[in-house]
């Protein structure tokens, strides 16, 4: 993206989503082809995830990041609720194009939008200012940078913790504390609104406080008390609260590419974009699998809330340590 600018990028991504969607629109009883439509998909999400995040950078001062990050993230988990409630009724088990062709739909107006909105004026490339942009060589040994580390290290280990209970609660719910598994799922699904809300709230505080550190402690604090609290609470109003408000850490994503735009140098915030979206997707890949590992072992689902509570620190110390994050 240092190269190419985010309304390349940006282009870039929703064309391959547009693409990729396409793809399987044509091929929906073909496995293989509707796999290979996702991997083009999944592509064309990691070029907007780093794109995104370097246009609000452009577009916003320092005291505003908070707020246009959190309604960032609020947006993407908005969509995410639609596009869930709105595909089971226009499918059938027959004839699921209806929901491929609603994303082709969406993709293009977006690809509209974003060319008459996104332009180099606007988001210009990191080298745009008359100076040339980075290096590829310069550009990789950033990935060594201290800061890099601790944004993927964090990042990786928050979305490990978050994805892991948010996966395995309703099956915890169902085979400890008995309750129905539609409960259960319409349970923790009230998380996604609470993370919605709380986003664009702690972006808006963390501008308004004029700290990014202290709302992180404040986050993953809660997230390592509420995981020994989900272990420990009988069922009922406590724990159904205690659950709700898984919500919360939600804050820290859009909080993270707000402390990358304050504490890393401009030519290399879209590497630190593509750290932070490669950690928090490592960790959304292994969070699940590896704490139904150890609820499958003796520990059970207590033991697994326990580790995960302590893995849940780990982002708080990295993004303590951060220096130059107020």
């Amino acid at each position: 993206m240092n190269k190419l600018g985010p309304r390349k990028m940006g282009f870039l991504g929703i064309s391959l989503v547009l693409g990729g969607s396409v793809l399987g629109t044509f091929f929906t009883m073909n496995f293989s082809v509707m796999l290979i439509s996702q991997l083009i998909v999944g592509a064309g999400g990691a070029a907007i995830s780093i794109a995104c995040p370097y246009v609000i950078a452009c577009l916003f001062v320092p005291e505003m990041r908070g707020k246009a990050n959190g309604a960032y993230i609020m947006a993407g988990t908005l969509s995410q609720l639609f596009m869930y409630n709105i595909v089971p009724r226009i499918v059938t088990p027959a004839n699921v194009a209806p929901a491929w062709w609603l994303t082709n739909v969406w993709s293009l107006v977006m690809m509209i939008v974003w060319m008459l909105t996104i332009t180099d004026e606007v988001a210009p490339p990191a080298g745009a200012s008359g100076q040339q942009g980075p290096s590829l060589i310069t550009t990789l040994k950033s990935l060594g940078d201290s800061k890099m580390l601790r944004f993927f290290i964090g990042g990786m280990f928050m979305m490990a913790s978050a994805v892991a209970v948010l996966a395995m609660t309703p099956a915890f719910l169902v085979q400890t504390k008995g309750m129905d598994v539609a409960a259960a799922g319409s349970l923790v699904s009230v998380c996604a609104l609470v993370g919605a809300i709380c986003s664009l709230l702690g972006g808006w505080l963390s501008d308004v406080l004029h700290t990014r550190k202290w709302i992180f402690v404040f986050c993953f604090a809660w997230m390592a008390v509420s995981r020994v609290f989900i272990a420990i609470l009988p069922a009922g109003m406590l724990l159904n609260i205690c659950i709700w408000l898984q919500g919360i850490p939600s804050i820290t994503m859009g909080l993270f590419y707000t402390a990358g735009s304050d504490v890393i140098e401009k030519e290399n915030y879209a590497m630190c974009c593509s750290v932070l979206s490669t950690g928090t997707k490592i960790g959304s890949f292994f969070g699940a699998t590896i704490f139904g590992i150890l609820a499958a072992t003796t520990l059970g689902y207590a033991g697994a809330y326990m580790i995960f509570a302590a893995v849940s620190i780990v982002p708080m110390i990295c993004m303590v340590t951060l220096k130059g994050l107020k």
